[in-house]
């Protein structure tokens, strides 16, 4: 999701509520001169009506033709005479309207009376004028109210963010370290007083887990080194007293060369684990060489003789720590092995490494972790764990991608690319 910005949000939002405003004010003003036209048609012409009533009783024709106002009173029977005013002819019984005759506007209403028919009409052209220039000053005001909203929403909205501006700078501008300063929390806002308050106990707690990190670190690569070391120095004394048969001598090399190779896994991960790159190792390596050897070592104790195949489609030569690379395929490869009894092919192509299974392919969360959607596994399965924690960081570690060409109930396949910046000699 594209992140939006406060200020433009609070500038929408106060320029809606200043819009809506102003045209709730203005239908609300159409509709006030509405009803007064209503209340002038219904009420005045209604006393108007009495008025005339009450002063003409008889049976007699009547008519009042003024340029303002125009009276007739016809009794029942009666045809309409041709003196009967224009405005009034054609016009049905109980009939209330406003007519336009000509240039001039007119209120008219016709009525039952107990012995004939009551026709008024009152000119309200001065009246119409008048409510087209109120309009006009209306729109012009309601205008003005829009423009004005425009400008508040905009200095508000300024006004608004600048405070969480200056706090995300403050934030952005903290530099990333083992000992970070803290935020100053000098803030007239509670809001923005709290947040930084908050952001400086982040920080607290975070230099104290890396510190504990630190630590566990430092014991960890003694507690393992140490062991390491022992191991090391017996089979340095048993080789010493040179009383072993050749069958000893060769489970002896074994021992040798998995106590070497434990030893170079876990200066592995805790170059790993620091994070500190330091001075990377980078030698010139045939990947098809050191797939060959991960092979051979995993023959016996994983039961690959037979169901496990080396194509090699091009010599494969980069720079890299040969020590990470052999780890990286033997986790791969390892992992594949555990979780299917079917063949396993590992190819080497000209600028990737694909490592193919037929097992029943890897699950979602899986496939989430190796991807780096997530970090790590909460279950076991193939590739999970710490497993996968180590192949996504010695890939990353190396600048190689790592992708899932496809994984289904038919197998999975792996591929490693190599980066093409890294140094990389290639030979076809």
């Amino acid at each position: 999701m594209k992140p939006r910005s406060i200020a433009r949000r609070v500038y929408r939002a106060i320029l809606a509520v200043s819009v809506i405003t102003t045209l709730a004010m203005v239908a609300t003003v159409l509709l006030v001169n509405e009803d007064l036209e209503h209340t002038m048609l219904n009420v005045e012409f209604a006393q108007e009506r009495d008025f005339i009533l009450q002063n003409h009783a008889g049976d007699d024709v009547f008519i009042w033709d003024t340029p303002g106002f125009s009276v007739a009173f016809l009794p029942s029977g009666e045809a309409h005479p041709p003196a009967l005013p224009q405005i009034f002819r054609g016009l049905p019984r109980h009939y209330a309207a406003e007519i336009e005759l000509g240039d001039e506007t007119y209120l008219v209403t016709v009525e039952p009376a107990s012995n004939g028919v009551l026709y008024i009409a009152k000119n309200i052209t001065h009246f119409e004028k008048r409510e087209a220039l109120f309009g006009v000053a209306l729109i012009i005001m309601a205008l003005i109210i829009v423009a004005f909203s425009l400008l508040l929403a905009i200095l508000s909205s300024r006004r608004i963010v600048r405070p969480l501006r200056l706090l995300s700078e403050r934030i952005s501008r903290i530099p990333v370290g083992p000992s970070m300063p803290r935020m100053t929390v000098d803030y007239g806002d509670v809001e923005l007083h709290s947040i930084a308050r908050t952001f400086n106990r982040f920080l607290d707690e975070l230099e104290s887990f890396v510190r504990r990190e630190q630590s566990l670190l430092s014991l960890a690569s003694h507690e393992l080194r140490t062991p390491i070391a022992v191991m090391s120095g017996a089979l340095d004394v048993i080789e010493l007293r040179d009383q072993l048969s050749d069958n000893d001598r060769a489970t002896l090399r074994r021992v040798r060369q998995a106590c070497d190779e434990m030893r170079d896994n876990v200066e592995i991960l805790l170059k790993l684990a620091r994070r500190d790159p330091g001075d990377p190792v980078r030698e010139s390596i045939d990947v098809g060489a050191i797939a060959q050897k991960v092979l051979d070592d995993l023959a016996v104790g994983h039961k690959l003789e037979g169901r496990a195949r080396l194509d090699t489609a091009s010599t494969l030569l980069v720079e890299a720590d040969p020590v990470m690379v052999g780890m990286l395929l033997r986790n791969l490869i390892q992992n594949a092995a555990q979780h299917t009894e079917h063949d396993i092919r590992l190819t080497i192509c000209k600028d990737s490494i694909e490592i193919e299974d037929q097992g029943h392919g890897l699950a979602v969360e899986h496939q989430a972790i190796l991807t780096g959607r997530k970090k790590l596994a909460a279950d076991g399965g193939a590739l999970s764990g710490l497993g996968l924690y180590i192949v996504t960081l010695m890939a990353e570690r190396l600048g190689w991608r790592l992708d899932i060409a496809h994984t289904d109930k038919n197998g999975t396949k792996i591929r490693l690319g190599v980066n093409r910046s890294q140094d990389l000699l290639m030979k076809s």
